[in-house]
Parts: structure tokens; sequence; C-alpha cells
């Protein structure tokens, strides 16, 4: 944990396929229940051993439903000594909202958390839930309700949601699918269509595409889903009835567009948990400081670039500011490569690393622009695919800020002080560049091709260069 970033230091999943047997019996088959005890046990031991000094541990829909839920819970007691918290509905709900509200920066939207044993949706306007419901429509429980039936499966899920009334009012709002069924529906688009990112969280498609391939699922036979290479073998035979519950969603819902989410109840139950002293207002920001404080040479440098690039670079906008904040945060962090690498290494880093709070348009951004301030192109094949994620506007403004940025520390070589002692002035459709004195300003002809090429971009006139002292 960093500045309210909650950042996984070892992240691991065992599918234990708790849901079905409640499904088939209302009781937790007690295989599934070892199964589950084992692989909580090694987490705990793991924790211990990495000096972690709290543990908690949760349970959703699948032990909150079945006949003995309190076996398991009690295992995990005896074996462990951690004490299981079983969540409600409204709670599973709740959280998961929150984690996508933060995850991934907005305010209004349909949750959907589709796990092995219920459907959890929320309706947020504005940052504030207005509606929660926790359906029994996981995705193992109806299959094992309907031994497969997929006719019977679509007949229960349409029944179920036309039965909530404010489904109704939610049009044109973007769906936010949750949960590891859903996730691997986005992995599968992914994959199939060449998308340039290989990051589900974020990823954003339009109801119709989302669409046609649940029709596409939907038609494929046993074997053919078998085959689905980009699809964990656990959850192959389930994708049909994973494609359907969306494609219902998606038609009643009639959303703007479908987002997939990474995080859901678990990030939820730790910004839920966090002191408020360590709940950031923006994640990426906390994520950006965080990453740039481990990787820079000068500690926050953020603010005083910011006021050195504001007469290229505005900040009158609040988004943009924001992603610009971010850039500034990160843009030390390929110091220590080989300086023939830096460009594709800080690149590298900055387009995967796990963000919170970011779309994959933002993410396209950041990456184009720390790729430039360490003199990469706009057009170099490493990054054009990604390029193509933002509108011609976009990209200038990353070229700007990146060329900036690389004339700023061409200028103080990072260094707040002289960061402080040189700026640029823009006036009368010119761009002026005043450098530090007392002996600290570069070679003019060093830094003459950057400072050109930085005009270019702004379509300023080059004007002098000098230094603060004469």
């Amino acid at each position: 944990m960093s500045n309210g970033y909650p950042h996984p230091m070892f992240n691991e999943h065992i599918f234990c396929g708790l849901g079905t047997g409640v499904g088939e019996t209302g009781a937790l088959p007690e295989a599934a229940i070892d199964e589950a005890v084992t692989a909580i046990v090694r987490f705990v031991r793991l924790a211990q051993e990495s000096g972690v000094d709290r543990i908690d541990a949760f349970a959703t829909s699948a032990v909150r439903d079945a006949t003995n839920g309190d076996e398991l819970v009690a295992a995990v007691f005896s074996q462990t000594g951690c004490n299981v918290r079983i969540l409600s509905g409204d709670e599973e709900a709740s959280l998961s909202t929150q984690a996508v509200m933060r995850g991934l920066h907005t305010r209004d939207g349909i949750v959907a958390d589709l796990g092995g044993g219920s459907l959890e949706l929320a309706h947020v306007r504005n940052g504030e839930s207005l509606d929660l419901i926790s359906l029994p429509l996981g995705s193992m429980r109806l299959h094992a309700r309907h031994s497969g039936d997929m006719n019977a499966i679509s007949a229960e899920i349409a029944s179920s949601l036309g039965s909530i009334s404010w489904l109704s009012s939610t049009a044109g709002l973007s769906l936010y699918p949750i949960g590891g069924a859903w996730r691997a529906f986005a992995r599968l688009k992914i994959k199939d269509s060449a998308y340039p990112l290989d990051i589900i969280h974020g990823y954003a498609v339009s109801p119709g595409s989302v669409l046609q391939t649940a029709n596409l699922l939907a038609a494929m036979s046993a074997q053919s889903l078998q085959r689905l290479s980009n699809v964990v073998k656990q959850r192959r035979a389930a994708m049909p009835l994973t494609a359907m519950m969306l494609s219902q969603l998606v038609a009643r819902l009639k959303p703007r567009e479908v987002v997939f989410s990474a995080v859901g109840v678990r990030e939820g139950y730790v910004f839920e948990n966090l002191p408020p002293d360590q709940r950031a207002d923006d994640p990426l920001a906390a994520a950006a400081t965080a990453f740039g404080n481990q990787a820079g040479r000068f500690g926050v440098v953020a603010d005083a670039l910011m006021d050195w690039i504001e007469p290229v670079v505005p900040h009158n906008n609040a988004e943009r500011r924001r992603l610009q904040e971010a850039v500034c945060l990160l843009s030390d962090l390929a110091w220590r490569e080989h300086p023939d690498y830096r460009a594709g290494y800080a690149f590298d880093r900055a387009i995967e690393h796990p963000f919170f709070g970011i779309s994959h348009r933002d993410r396209a951004f950041i990456a184009l622009a720390i790729y430039l301030r360490y003199g990469g192109k706009a057009d170099d094949a490493r990054v054009e695919c990604v390029s193509s994620l933002l509108s011609k506007r976009a990209v200038r403004r990353a070229e700007t800020l990146g060329y900036a940025l690389r004339l700023a520390y061409r200028v103080s070589g990072g260094s707040p002080a002289l960061l402080e002692q040189s700026r640029l002035v823009a006036a009368n459709g010119k761009l002026s560049l005043i450098l530090p004195g007392k002996g600290a300003a570069p070679n003019i002809t060093r830094i003459q091709r950057s400072f050109e090429r930085l005009c270019e971009t702004r379509h300023l006139r080059p004007g002098k260069i000098a230094t603060a002292d004469g």
C-alpha cells in the first residue's frame, strides 16, 4: 500500500467450484470445501511469511446461501485462526460498485458482478448507489439448477431481469461487467479482434459488438468451446451461458458502451477498509506518485514540471490536467536504463503498469507522451498500434507534452531547482526559452533541435534562447 494505492504483492486464484453444489443440492460439495480450505491455508501461510500483520477473509454468495456454509467457515478458522466474514448480497454489490467507480474513475453506470453463485447489479449516479440487488443467477448455480438446459436458463434470466423495475430507467449509461466469467469473455474479444492492448481493465466495446460475439458463442458446439485457447479450461463450457447473461443485460439496459473491469469485490473490500488518511481521491494520481517516487531520481518534481510546461501545455481542462500530472510523475522512470533503450522501456512500463482510474485511451496517451519524452516518435512501429486508440488531436497533445518534458530535462537534468531557474515564454505566436544562469545552462546547440521540435508541434515561431543572467 502506498498513498492509497493498493498494489497486489501476490495474486493467485484457485477455482474450487463452490457454487456448483449450491445449485444442485443447496449445499457446498465436501470436495470443494476441502479444496477451498487447502487453498486458504496456503494463502494464509504465504501472507504470514511475507510479514503481513492483518489477514481478512470473506465469503460471498455460495457460502452465504449454502445450507452448510458454516462448515467451511469453521474449517477455515480451525486450520488458520481466521474468521471468515460472510458478506450480504447488498454488501457484495456495494463493494463491487465502489471498486469499479474508483478503478475506472467514473461516477455513473450499471455495475454487474457475475460470480458462480449470484449476479449483483448496482445503479450508480453521481457516485452514489441508487439501487442494489443480488440475484441467484450465478453461472454455476444456473447451470446446475437447470442441468445445462440453455432455454430454461435463458427464461429464468429474462424473468429475473424483467422483475427489476429500475432497469428501465438506466438506458444510455455505461455497463460495467465484472467477475472472472466476463473477464474471460473480454479476453476472448481482445484476442480475436487483434485489439492493440492485451489489458482487460478499461477495455470498452460497443453493445453491438458484445451481442455479435455472444451470438457466436451461443452457436458453438461443446467441441468448439474446448478449443477456445484464449479462455482458461475451467470456463470454456460456461462461455455460452456467460455470453447469454451479458447479451440479455445489454438488450435490456441499452448501454452507451460496455466497459470491462479487472477489479471487483476484493478491491472494493480493500478500499472500504483503508484508513481515511490513506483513501486517495484519485487512484491514478496515487499510483503514479508511488511509481514515480520509486523510479525517479529527485522525488516528486511533478509540480515544478507542470509549472515549467504550462506555457505550451495549458492546464485549463481538469481531465487533461490529470493525465498531464500523471505523465510528469512518471517522466523519470527510465533514467537507470541504457540510453538506447530508455524510450522503449518507459513505454512498456507505462502501458503495462496496473493503474487504476484509467481508460485505455488514457493509458495510451500517458505511454505515448512518456515515449516521446525519451526521444521516440509518434509514428514509430512500436507505438503506432497504440496511437490508433487516440484521436489526432490527442496524439498532438501527447507530442507537445512529451517534447516539452524532453526539453525540460535537457535544460535542467531533472533538478527542481534548475527547473525553477528556467522557463518557457509564449507570446505573440513566438516561443522563447530562458535557461538557468551561473554556469548551469546547457550548450544551446544540444537543445536547439528539441526546442525547434516543440515550437513546430505548437505552431509557434522559435524565439530567443538566453540565460537568466544575460
